[in-house]
């Protein structure tokens, strides 16, 4: 088994009460972008990105916004 880094972006969604579109209003990232991230299509987080999320999301610790998980290979 290996490991992946997931965004966790259903769950901060659901705990905020958001929708996607909530999520782009209040940061600089596109519609696309969003619905990309909502449904795991993006392969890499610029650092823009991370940081729009973070912001986004007030967090703090890296940790809350990702999660590793084991997956066959």
């Amino acid at each position: 088994m290996s490991k992946e880094v997931k965004l966790r972006l259903r769950i901060l969604l659901a705990e905020k009460e958001w929708e996607q579109k909530d999520l782009v209003e209040r940061t600089n990232l596109t519609n696309r972008a969003v619905s990309d991230l909502y449904n795991d299509k993006t392969k890499s987080y610029t650092k823009n990105t991370i940081n729009e999320l973070l912001n986004a999301f007030d967090i703090t610790d890296m940790n809350d916004l990702f999660k590793i998980i084991e997956v066959d290979d």
